[in-house]
């Protein structure tokens, strides 16, 4: 959808739509998106993921699962932090010229020892991540990053995807143990904000047909809706 002064108003963890069916990209933007369930078991495993890198942050530390991360530590400032993970306004990236705004919110920020800053997501799930995972979030992480570079943050040429899934779903006890996984994605921002452009090019002309082989394209082309 655009702002009220017409620049093209986008989501971070929407950018993926926009490689896998641009279709289904343009639909998202100019008619919103369809709803969807809450996840309120993921919204509560976020909420317990940041309460423990919280407490490591107090104490000057990483927690264990993400020690071997030389030369890295946590974003100090939580109160910045704080406002960055709740306030959409907080972390926006305005570009007049390209016309669009990223908002969104940041889970974690890790800083290396030459202050460089890499944004960092939690993903919690029930099985090990897939080994091609992070391309649904690679333009994410670069998102993130754009944002921390307009708000005068050095950015680093990585970010991270911090994966936790359960150990042993056949366990029937009611505690729950948890393995992780680091994943380490390379960013490149001059290349994202090209995709950027071209993002905001397709949004401005008309729709560029529905795919056959994509459900929801089909339910609008169905429902003639755009």
């Amino acid at each position: 959808m655009k702002t009220p002064d017409g620049l093209w108003k986008l989501s971070p963890s929407g950018l993926y739509t926009f490689e896998e069916c641009r279709a289904c990209f343009w639909i998202d933007q100019h008619l919103g998106r369809l709803p969807s369930i809450p996840m309120r078991l993921n919204d509560a495993m976020d909420e317990k993921l940041k309460r423990r890198y919280d407490s490591y942050r107090k104490e000057g530390k990483l927690p264990p699962e993400i020690a071997d991360l030389k030369g890295v530590h946590l974003f100090e400032n939580q109160a910045l932090l704080g406002e960055w993970r709740t306030n959409t306004a907080s972390l926006s990236y305005e570009n007049r010229k390209d016309g669009y705004v990223l908002v969104g919110k940041l889970d974690e920020v890790l800083v290396t020892d030459k202050e460089e800053h890499m944004p960092a997501d939690y993903k919690s799930s029930g099985d090990e991540p897939r080994s091609d995972k992070q391309k649904y979030y690679r333009l994410q992480l670069h998102a993130y990053a754009l944002m921390l570079k307009g708000k005068g943050f050095l950015p680093a040429n990585r970010a991270y995807l911090l994966h936790y899934f359960t150990k042993d779903r056949g366990n029937s006890s009611l505690s729950m143990e948890f393995n992780n996984h680091i994943d380490e994605v390379a960013l490149d921002l001059a290349s994202f904000e090209e995709t950027l452009r071209k993002m905001v090019l397709l949004l401005e002309g008309a729709f560029p047909g529905a795919n056959r082989f994509c459900q929801k394209c089909l339910w609008h082309e169905k429902r003639k809706s755009y």
